[in-house]
C-alpha cells in the first residue's frame, strides 16, 4: 500500500494542491469570472424585459461573485504566506497546524458559504425582490441563485476571516520574546503580517462597495416599510464591520505585544546603563594605581 504524504501548508477545496503546484492564475481568473459570467448570461435571458437587467443592476450582482471569488484565491495564497513568516517565529508549531487543519477545513468553508448565501437569500426575500424577476418563474429563481451564489462565495471568505482572526490571536501572545529588533523591516520582522491584515480588510471593503451599489441600485419592493430599513442598513454595514474587523482586532493584538516587547527592552536596557554606571563610579573612585594592582591581583 502506498501512502501519499501530506503536503504541506494549507490547500482548501477551492485551490487544491495538484502536481506540484496549486491552480495557476490564469485558471483562478477563469474560475472566478465563470462564476460571474454564468449567472449574467442567465439573467439577462431569462428577463423577458432585457432593461430590466440593467435597471435592477444584475451586472453588478454578477462583479460581485466574480470579485468575491477572486478576492478569496488571492486572499488565500497572502495567508500561506503569512503561515511561513509564523514558521520563522516559532517553527512548526503544532497548535497552530492545529487551528489550520481544524479552522480552516473545507467543512467549514462549506457551512459558512452555505449559511451566509442562505441567509443572503432571506434578507433579500425581506427587502422584496422587485417586480420585474416576477415576470416569469426562471428570471425569480436565477435571481435567488445570482443572489445565494454571492452570498456562498463571501462566505467562504468571512470564514476565512474569522479563521484568521482566531490564528492571529493565538499568535500573538508569544511574538514579545521573538522578534528581531535587527530586522530590516523595522517592525521586528512581523510588518508582512501587518501588511496580510490590510491586503484583507481592503479585499472586504472592495467586495463592500460593490454590495452597496447594488444595494441602492436595486429597487427593492419593501424597503418602505421601517422594519425593513433597518434590516436594509444592517446588512449593507455587516461587511465594512467585518472589513474594520479583521484589521483591528489581530491588529491591535500584535501591537500590544510590540509595546511589552519594547518595554522589556527598555528595562534591560536601563538595568545595563546602571551596571555600566556602577562599574564607571567604582573605577573613577580610586587612584590608578589601586585599580591596576586590583586587576593584576
Amino acid at each position: 500500500m502506498t501512502i501519499i504524504p501530506k503536503q504541506p501548508g494549507f490547500y482548501p477545496f477551492y485551490d487544491p494542491y495538484r502536481g506540484s503546484d496549486t491552480l495557476n492564475y490564469p485558471r483562478k481568473i477563469g474560475v472566478a469570472v465563470s462564476l460571474g459570467v454564468f449567472y449574467v448570461l442567465a439573467q439577462y435571458y431569462s428577463l423577458p424585459d432585457k432593461m430590466a437587467f440593467f435597471r435592477q443592476y444584475c451586472w453588478v450582482l454578477g462583479i460581485i461573485i466574480s470579485t468575491s471569488m477572486m478576492a478569496l484565491y488571492i486572499s488565500t495564497d497572502v495567508f500561506r504566506h503569512s503561515l511561513k513568516v509564523m514558521d520563522e517565529f516559532e517553527g512548526d508549531s503544532d497548535i497552530r497546524n492545529q487551528i489550520v487543519d481544524t479552522w480552516f477545513s473545507d467543512r467549514w468553508y462549506l457551512l459558512t458559504g452555505l449559511g451566509l448565501g442562505t441567509v443572503n437569500v432571506t434578507v433579500s426575500h425581506l427587502l422584496g425582490i422587485p417586480a420585474d424577476f416576477h415576470a416569469t418563474v426562471f428570471s425569480l429563481v436565477t435571481i435567488y441563485f445570482g443572489v445565494f451564489l454571492s452570498g456562498f462565495t463571501a462566505g467562504m471568505g468571512l470564514h476565512g476571516i474569522i479563521s484568521i482572526i482566531v490564528l492571529y490571536l493565538r499568535f500573538a501572545p508569544n511574538l514579545r520574546h521573538s522578534l528581531n529588533p535587527n530586522d530590516p523591516d523595522g517592525s521586528g520582522g512581523i510588518k508582512k503580517l501587518g501588511d496580510a491584515l490590510w491586503f484583507f480588510g481592503m479585499s472586504i471593503g472592495a467586495v463592500a462597495v460593490l454590495v452597496s451599489i447594488y444595494m441602492f441600485g436595486v429597487q427593492w419592493a419593501f424597503v418602505y416599510k421601517p422594519y425593513v430599513q433597518v434590516i436594509f442598513l444592517s446588512w449593507l454595514a455587516f461587511p465594512y464591520i467585518v472589513a474594520i474587523s479583521v484589521v483591528l482586532i489581530p491588529g491591535l493584538a500584535l501591537r500590544r505585544q510590540v509595546s511589552y516587547y519594547k518595554k522589556d527592552m527598555a528595562n534591560t536596557l536601563k538595568q545595563e546603563e546602571a551596571k555600566i554606571y556602577a562599574s564607571y563610579k567604582r573605577f573613577d573612585e580610586k587612584e590608578d594605581e589601586i585599580i591596576i594592582t586590583e586587576k593584576k591581583s
